[in-house]
């Protein structure tokens, strides 16, 4: 019988889809059910040796275990597998069905993981007790593979079958899949609708591509092969169809890295991490060894940490990759950190101690800075990149933007000097690609950079417990390589990409200034107690680390800083995890805040000083310790005394009299000679003035609370509509003097809040405080709140009549000016910004009012009204997130560019202001070992000793766009002096004045680091 030769390609499409469903009935040519014995569940996760001892039930089809929708215990199950047979080797499968997160361990190895994007593990020839550990959790939560949930029964399993794959088959329909996705491509390409249902019009194709006509002419004939030679004579022309059409040279290029993002916390605790990156890195080593020519990359030094304790046998397996090219670890940072609230210090430490591990395992540290998923980028963040070693900077979040698009995909970042630059790379995609060509294709249309460099770096994996690359995503990228009318796929290392965008680096576009999010602005006031704690851990390291630079005593090591760093994660210091994940982490954090507290007070006791000169010990007796390397003079409470500390020095207290007089004080005022604060009838700060000279407020300071219901991700976001719900907190807030607190001068006042939108809670009580020390130049003002709002934001706003066109907020190191006057969308995007402990609303003179914060990071400041976020009430992910009691400090003052007259700048005063002052009843008095003049707006941040030698480092950030030197003076003639990176490398930048003098070059928004080495040493 004769063909009809007229053809109908508009068909062509359902015929295709109905021989890839028949194909995939074949994948499987044989399947026999497995016996499976299972053990109790556990709350604790136990090892492969402690499950091996464990007492086996047999385990029926549908039985159900577990905490009701799941929950943090584990299960183990165990089978046997017979040997293969001569015909199946390298065919078997294991097809294991149950709900969970479920890693299968052969001769107590972690073998691979079983998941909803991994819904099978290959399996060895030999004969083998199989044990498997099962999560009983919800598993790959970005798998979009429509899981079923675990019920209200718990966990279900339904079977375990040993199944034997056709090869041919598998093929096949990865073929199938190509040609489906290539002409689904072309189709949209040219218009003409794909039809969902199955029935109906099907549009002709009346006018498309000469390669979508031949596209359907070429799967038109394979369909007939597969009537004609069934699996084997379809695959024979599927494999010649796809070969005919190559990719042309100018098609660009996907280049796909293989990635597993894991949130070492977020929506389970560091207990259920520490499964899924054991289960992730088997998974990823299964697939590597069946397809060579995957690449896998994964960052974060934090976690191959946990696997060295948990499953070290993968390491090895893991280090023979490496030195393959076909895993890589980079990175650069500890984890992936949030970059707007840590202190600087603690951002560099991360760099230090993650790229050290990093190198101590690969051989070389990472170059590449790999945070897809944080929250914003600080603008100091090249620089800190640049001088811990790394030039490269990789992210996909801020094409979550919601106001304005950034204009850039490749480009060169600087930092705030001026001169640090990193290649960055944005991806205008997510971190969790699928090998997909409508995705890729698209995600290289919005490449902006195409026409200078054609590749475009795809993070690709099942991230959170989905066990990261797949054997689709492998067949896929295979299909892809070379294919007419899609981009070409290829397979690389983060580092290789790179390199060869560095290659353009004088055709890529630059950008100074910060990455700001439009999007998740609540990460910044979410959790306060554990940001307060965070920032405690911070400031009681400074301080240890301070008095072993004034004893000569060694480095603290980097053991006292990795749960630190750990706390700094993405989804840990924002304060969009879970309830349990902060119940473990703050405690955790308090203890070390316990532990670093008690060494300083031990080693302030126990080490005998030297005096300056190096000949003798100091006298001993009550002293008082300055942490910091500015002096300061400081009230001290508890004694009722005013004290002058030198930098990194003692001052005596025995025999010490209060030097200034009391605050005077009333209802309405509060005035030490230097502050004069005035207050109105409501309890809201009315006037304020700095030395004779009043601050511009244009209305009444005080609380005010917003409704703060964001239209999605709760914990993290304030929606724009939420500063105009914002209302004062009490009508009247009475302010009363506060008793015994010698010659400080108190106010406070009470309110009660009522419950919120019939929610049933029981309201929530505040006391407002009010407190001027002698001789400070600023109010504090201390909350304590029992809160127990819902959806609720309360802040301080300072409305004032500073109209500069921007106002200045503090980073990480140095500091940023924001828009603060009416403009355009990206302007108004900013009304809720970081701030690194302090902020500022001034004229463009720089006269203006500041804003100083204990452990607060949100500000806003529009048409001259400063205001800071202290607490914030989300549900979800933590439906207790905040309540409770909490105790809130900040300060208002005069905004200072530099320091100079007796008065420190606004930066050097925020890191002052709330600083521990160390005493003991009996110890060593230590002079300070170096003073510095002429700062200016160089603010000393921290001091270390060193970790190459016999000295210390001094870290020190321009603050206010300037430049200049600044003379150190050391204590000691046989010391010398100069200018390093994080890694302690020689810089250029110290100039030799006299034996004890220095002059330290600075530029605007510098980080300076100032080795000081003993014994004349270089």
């Amino acid at each position: 019988m004769s063909r009809r030769l007229n053809p109908l390609p508009q068909l062509v499409a359902d015929r295709l889809a109905r021989i890839h469903s028949h194909v995939e009935q074949l994948i499987w040519s044989r399947r026999e059910g497995l016996g499976v014995e299972g053990s109790e569940v556990t709350e604790q996760a136990l090892s492969a040796e402690q499950a091996a001892s464990l007492d086996y039930t047999p385990v029926a089809a549908g039985e159900v275990f577990g905490p009701p929708q799941g929950g943090w215990a584990h299960r183990w199950f165990r089978l046997q597998l017979p040997a293969a047979g001569e015909e199946e080797s390298g065919r078997r499968f294991l097809r294991w069905s149950s709900q969970g997160e479920t890693t299968v361990f052969i001769d107590g190895e972690p073998w691979a993981g079983i998941d909803g994007g991994h819904p099978t593990c290959p399996l060895p020839d030999e004969a083998a007790t199989l044990y498997l550990d099962t999560g009983t959790w919800q598993t790959g939560i970005w798998l979009g593979l429509h899981q079923e949930p675990i019920g209200a029964y718990g966990l279900r399993f339904d079977f375990a079958e040993l199944r034997i794959r056709d090869g041919e088959a598998w093929e096949l329909l990865w073929d199938i899949d190509a040609l489906r996705q290539l002409s689904d491509l072309l189709l949209q390409d040219d218009g003409v609708a794909i039809e969902d249902v199955g029935h109906g019009y099907r549009p002709e194709h009346a006018e498309v591509s000469p390669l979508l006509r031949q596209l359907m002419r070429g799967i038109d004939q394979c369909c007939d092969a597969w009537v004609e030679g069934g699996v084997g004579g379809m695959r024979r022309a599927t494999q010649a169809l796809l070969s005919e059409l190559p990719a042309e040279s100018w098609q660009p290029a996907a280049a796909l890295i293989g990635h597993a993002h894991i949130d070492v916390v977020w929506l389970w605790p560091e207990m259920a991490t520490r499964h899924k990156n054991v289960h992730s890195f088997a998974t990823a080593l299964r697939l590597l060894e069946a397809y060579p020519e995957l690449v896998f990359a994964h960052s974060t030094p934090a976690v191959y940490r946990a696997v060295q304790e948990d499953a070290p046998g993968l390491l090895p397996q893991i280090a023979e990759r490496i030195r393959e090219g076909r895993w890589e670890l980079m990175g650069g940072f500890e984890v992936e950190p949030d970059v707007n609230m840590p202190a600087g210090e603690a951002l560099a430490r991360s760099a230090i101690y993650g790229n050290r591990y990093i190198e101590s395992f690969t051989g070389a540290p990472s170059e590449v800075c790999w945070i897809p998923d944080v929250f914003g980028y600080s603008n100091c963040l090249p620089q800190i990149l640049r001088l811990a070693g790394i030039t490269a900077f990789y992210t996909t979040k801020l094409s979550w933007s919601q106001v304005t698009r950034f204009p850039y995909t490749s480009f060169l970042w600087r930092g705030s000097d001026g001169d640090s630059e990193v290649v960055a790379h944005l991806t205008p995609t997510g971190y969790n690609g699928q090998v997909e060509l409508a995705t890729n294709r698209q995600a290289l249309r919005r490449h902006r950079q195409l026409d200078v460099h054609d590749g475009l770096l795809i993070g690709t994996g099942h991230g959170d417990g989905g066990g990261g690359l797949s054997e689709v995503m492998a067949e896929r990228a295979r299909r892809f390589r070379s294919l007419a009318g899609a981009p070409r796929h290829t397979w690389t290392t983060s580092a290789a990409f790179f390199a060869e965008l560095e290659q353009v680096r004088g055709q890529l576009p630059v950008y100074q200034g910060e990455l700001y999010l439009e999007t998740h602005r609540g990460v910044l006031t979410s959790q306060a107690e554990y940001k307060r704690l965070y920032r405690a851990c911070e400031v009681a390291l400074r301080s240890h680390e301070a008095l072993r630079v004034a004893d000569g005593g060694p480095p603290l090591g980097e053991e006292a800083w990795l749960r630190v760093l750990f706390g700094q994660f993405h989804d840990a210091l924002p304060g969009s995890s879970i309830g349990r994940v902060y119940e473990e982490l703050e405690a955790e954090l308090a203890a070390i805040v316990t532990r670093e507290e008690q060494a300083v007070a031990a080693e302030l006791c126990a080490t005998a000083a030297p005096d300056a000169d190096g000949s003798g010990v100091g006298g001993s007796g009550p002293v008082a310790f300055n942490p910091l390397a500015i002096p300061r003079q400081v009230y001290l409470a508890d004694r009722d005394m005013v004290v002058d500390l030198p930098p990194l020095g003692t001052a005596p207290l025995q025999d010490a009299t209060p030097a200034l007089p009391a605050v005077e004080a009333s209802a309405t005022l509060l005035d030490n000679g230097i502050v004069r604060a005035t207050f109105d009838d409501a309890g809201q700060l009315a006037g304020l003035v700095v030395d004779g000279q009043p601050l511009r407020l244009s209305a009444p300071a005080g609380l005010r609370l917003a409704h703060d219901d964001p239209h999605r991700f709760d914990a993290w976001e304030i929606d724009h509509y939420t500063a105009r719900t914002a209302q004062p907190v009490a009508d009247r807030l009475s302010l009363v003097l506060g008793s015994g607190t010698g010659r400080r001068g108190l106010l406070e006042g009470s309110a009660y809040l009522a419950s919120t939108d019939g929610a049933g809670d029981p309201g929530s009580e505040l006391t407002l405080r009010y407190l001027l020390d002698p001789g400070s130049r600023f109010l504090v003002i201390e909350l304590e709140v029992d809160w127990h709002a819902a959806h609720r934001l309360l802040r301080y706003h300072i409305p004032t009549g500073y109209r500069g066109r921007h106002a200045t907020f503090g980073i990480p190191f140095g500091a940023i000016q924001r828009p603060q006057l009416p403009g355009g969308p990206a302007d108004e995007a900013m009304w809720e910004v970081a701030g690194s402990r302090w902020a500022a609303v001034h004229d463009d003179t720089g006269d203006g009012l500041a804003l100083l914060t204990e452990a607060k990071y949100g500000f806003s400041c529009f048409d001259g009204e400063l205001g800071v976020s202290l607490l914030k009430s989300a549900r979800h992910p933590d439906d207790t997130a905040d309540i409770g009691r909490h105790l809130i400090r900040f300060a208002v003052g005069r905004h200072e560019r530099g320091s100079g007259n007796d008065a420190l700048s606004t930066a050097c005063a925020a890191d002052a202001l709330f600083a521990p002052v160390p005493t003991a009843e009996s110890a060593a008095s230590r002079p300070s070992p170096f003073t510095f003049e002429q700062l200016r707006s160089l603010c000393p941040a921290w001091v270390l000793p060193s970790e190459t030698g016999s000295g210390y480092v001094i870290r020190l950030h321009e603050t206010a766009g300037g430049s200049g030197s600044a003379l150190l003076r050391l204590a000691r003639p046989t010391d010398s002096v100069t200018l390093v990176d994080f890694r302690e490398r020689e810089m250029a930048g110290a100039r030799r004045i006299d034996d004890t003098t220095y002059a330290i070059d600075y530029t605007p928004y510098q980080i300076v680091s100032v080795l000081v080495r003993h014994g004349g040493s270089n």
